[in-house]
């Protein structure tokens, strides 16, 4: 009788045992793909501040080289930065490239100046590096959240608390035509 009474504890004991440890390591697998997004989320945030420079130079560009009607990007030039959402940002840029794209289809001086055509080469580079990170950001937050709704990792989300991310989406038609250097 005793040694069934120790074989009984034992037993509850490594399965107490196994249960912390399957806990201890999905909370670290799920805990090791938050570094990666946050790396990724302000490299995203630097890449959406240098975006949102070159199209204030282009603006003014513009501005200064084309007859304009004075009210042409008033919302972009009256949007601050300081006070807003990522999302709100990158709306902002969204509506901004439709509006560009208009001065550039229609004014062919902008395509034939090379102050411009560098403005457009440094978007180009910063767009391609967004893309790519946005792209990134967006893969891990669904191996993120893969982690924490299946298999053994989903036992730890029960009982620790982690993050929401969601996607950041990632429109490329609009920006594909302003950025063309051809």
């Amino acid at each position: 009788m005793k040694n069934i009474v120790i074989l009984v504890i034992s037993v509850v004991v490594l399965l107490i045992i196994f249960i912390i440890i399957v806990l201890i390591v999905g909370k670290n697998k799920i805990r090791s793909i938050l570094t990666p997004l946050d790396i990724s989320k302000k490299d995203i945030n630097d890449y959406l501040k240098q975006k949102y420079k070159v199209y204030k130079e282009m603006i003014k560009y513009i501005k200064d080289n084309l007859s304009i009607k004075e009210e042409a990007f008033n919302e972009f030039l009256s949007f601050d930065t300081r006070e807003c959402l990522q999302s709100d940002l990158i709306n902002m840029l969204d509506k901004t490239t439709y509006e560009l794209n208009e001065y550039v289809d229609n004014y062919d001086e902008l395509l034939k100046s090379p102050d411009f055509m560098i403005l457009k080469r440094k978007l180009y580079n910063i767009q391609i590096n967004l893309e790519a990170t946005i792209d990134y950001y967006n893969s891990k937050i669904n191996v993120y959240n893969t982690l924490k709704d299946q298999g053994p990792t989903n036992f730890s989300t029960k009982f620790f608390t982690f993050d929401e991310y969601n996607t950041i989406k990632n429109e490329k038609e609009e920006i594909s035509r302003l950025i063309n250097l051809n």
